[in-house]
């Protein structure tokens, strides 16, 4: 027989969600303030304006300014590697081998959005902020062991390869650099000049995995040796 729900604890479980709710939504308010408005033209009141919450419930979750924008830069660290892995995971899903190629189409798609522009936004104005700069260093440094490790787990083949470390970063670097100098170029990231540099690139690390056999059969063993 089912134990009788107490209903302190029903409440208190009510009461955690809607918490949880506000503070997700004030952190989305967040991010998305930083990409329209810019950081430095940010403020705690534009965005409790922005997620439809009350000063006073936004200064319940964050008391001080810091605390919002060190919890909105790992807000968004989370929010791009839950992207790429859903991205990256569902091109190749049912496939007998990594799609390297479209894969690189994948990511490099990814980064033509939002999140991405945010990261580059808050990238720049850390520079001259000491506070941001404090809070950047260690997200971004735990973005890309983070990374490394959900690549390996969506490309199991490919991590076989002595290679792999490398292709990686190139492909990682290589995009988010095309990426960052068009948004700071103002012109579109899927022009010409861009497209023959991603297709450049595909031939590239194609050719840095040819001491494997790019097989998801390989992925019990990849697992086990990367566990």
């Amino acid at each position: 027989m089912d134990s009788p729900v107490n209903e302190s604890q029903t409440s208190r479980t009510w009461q955690q969600t809607k918490s949880e709710q506000t503070r997700t939504a004030v952190l989305d308010a967040a991010l998305s303030c930083f990409y329209t408005l810019g950081f430095n033209q940010t403020t705690t009141e534009k965005i409790a304006k922005q997620a439809n919450v009350s000063r006073g419930a936004m200064l319940h979750h964050f008391p001080q300014r810091s605390d919002l924008i060190q919890a909105s830069v790992w807000h968004l660290h989370r929010k791009r590697l839950e992207a790429f892995e859903e991205t990256l995971s569902s091109v190749n899903e049912d496939s007998e081998y990594t799609l390297v190629e479209e894969g690189i189409d994948a990511f490099w798609q990814q980064l033509q959005s939002p999140l991405f522009a945010i990261y580059c936004e808050l990238l720049v104005a850390a520079r001259t902020d000491e506070e941001l700069r404090a809070t950047m260093a260690p997200a971004v440094k735990d973005f890309q062991k983070a990374w490394r490790v959900k690549s390996e787990r969506i490309f199991p083949d490919l991590a076989l390869s002595k290679q792999y470390g490398a292709a990686t970063a190139i492909t990682r670097f290589f995009l988010e650099g095309i990426a960052f100098n068009a948004q700071a170029m103002d012109v579109p990231a899927t022009g010409t000049n861009a497209q023959e540099l991603v297709e450049l690139l595909k031939v590239m690390v194609r050719a840095m995995f040819d001491d494997i056999e790019i097989n998801q059969e390989n992925s019990e063993e990849s697992t086990q040796r990367l566990s």
